[in-house]
């Protein structure tokens, strides 16, 4: 309900835990451009579509990621995780 970055703010001070978000662009998109993000999970198909919407569009500043974990799922799919580094 309400504006998201307010309401995933209080969510990220009430709740003792992970908020997962699959699968939104925009609202992943949202998140990061208000540096409500910690962790970013991807998975990776090897696919080139050459069209699409883009999860990292255009952002009003730079976001530095450290690698933590990669793997595979299935046959042939990355599994990325990045830790949002503040302050870098």
């Amino acid at each position: 309900n309400g504006d998201v970055v307010t309401e995933v703010s209080k969510l990220k001070q009430e709740l003792d835990g992970e908020i997962v978000v699959y699968a939104s662009y925009q609202l992943g998109r949202t998140l990061i451009d208000h540096d409500l993000v910690d962790e970013l999970r991807l998975v990776v198909f090897p696919v080139v579509l050459g069209a699409g919407e883009r999860l990292f569009g255009e952002t009003s500043d730079k976001k530095s990621l450290r690698l933590l974990r990669t793997g595979t799922v299935g046959d042939g799919l990355a599994s990325l995780t990045y830790e949002v580094v503040r302050d870098a």
